[in-house]
């Protein structure tokens, strides 16, 4: 584990919090919530309004309902606090998620179709961490009994995922010793 060592002398200028929360819902189906907040320690003049010290300029959530597949069954995203009345205009531009699959190029996608002023920038971020969310509830279980298929479209298994659970490594070879793959000749250690 690495420790952060004590920063250089600052203040601060901006906070932006971002949460990601999985629910498992009565009917079987899975919620993704994500919430992005931005606040200032100092006022913020805007061209309407002077946002307080503290007061969110911006406070966005997204909704996500998920089958275990990872497939979008429903969007929702609301403007909670906005720095301008017309940020609520592009909600509705969301509701064209559903259909999409989570999984490789599922943000590439989602960024295509909300790019400019066809969406919100502050949404369109928080697709990223729910997909990423979406994983973390699925694979929950630790039920890994398969590796995908090299260049899948589909994730199915966090194994070969990431550099930890990369399939000729230690965690692999420890605890899923069936799974595990001899290092590709052409990687380059």
């Amino acid at each position: 584990m690495s420790v952060a060592p004590p920063p250089a002398p600052r203040k601060p200028l901006h906070l932006r919090r971002i949460s990601c929360e999985g629910f498992q819902r009565d009917d079987g189906l899975i919620d993704l919530e994500g919430l992005l907040i931005d606040t200032k320690p100092v006022p913020l003049p805007l061209v309407t309004r002077t946002v307080p010290p503290g007061e969110a300029i911006h406070q966005m959530r997204v909704r996500l309902t998920i089958d275990r597949e990872l497939n979008i069954l429903d969007a929702q995203v609301f403007s909670e606090h906005t720095p301008y009345p017309d940020c609520t205009e592009v909600e509705a531009n969301y509701r064209q998620l559903i259909g999409m699959r989570i999984g490789p190029g599922f943000t590439r996608d989602a960024k295509r179709l909300f790019r400019g002023t066809q969406g919100c920038s502050h949404m369109t971020e928080l697709l990223a961490p729910l997909a990423s969310t979406a994983f973390q509830v699925i694979w929950a279980n630790n039920d890994f009994d398969s590796v995908d298929a090299e260049g899948s479209t589909q994730r199915t298994s966090p194994l070969g995922g990431c550099h930890a659970l990369r399939l000729d490594g230690r965690i692999v070879q420890t605890y899923f010793p069936q799974l595990r793959q001899d290092p590709s000749p052409d990687r380059a250690d």
